[in-house]
């Protein structure tokens, strides 16, 4: 093999090191404490309560399916928080978002499951009343 040869896959290789670094953090958080999002909630919410954080971003071309599935769902399930990365990059920080589209069902104040990318829309929605 020559250099080029090594050195594309050297690129795979940091490339799939680098995706399972991404999916080994966030996957990570399952069964562990939630932090505090209390700001995200109305007064009326309970924190203790089934939540499902939904961090996208904007200009998320893989967010824009979610997104529209969440918001057809918001009318069934009040539980769906939607926050943008860009708008507040310290929850990201928090609940240790890498990627977009994530989302994270939080159940009495724990991280049950966390789902990242791109999904149909009948993981989406078995995902949220799940």
């Amino acid at each position: 093999m020559g250099t080029t040869g090594w050195l594309i896959a050297i690129l795979i290789a940091l490339f799939l090191l680098g995706q399972f670094a991404f999916l080994y953090r966030s996957k990570g958080m399952q069964g562990r404490p939630a932090p505090d999002f209390a700001a995200l909630l109305s007064a009326q919410q309970d924190p203790q309560a089934k939540f499902i954080l939904y961090f996208f971003s904007p200009r998320c071309s893989m967010c824009q399916q979610i997104s529209t599935t969440l918001e057809s769902l918001q009318s069934e399930q009040d539980n769906v928080l939607f926050i943008d990365v860009g708008q507040q990059p310290e929850m990201a920080k928090k609940f240790r978002v890498m990627g977009t589209p994530t989302l994270i069902r939080v159940e009495k104040g724990l991280i049950k499951q966390v789902m990242m990318g791109a999904k149909d829309e009948d993981t989406v929605r078995g995902f949220v009343t799940h």
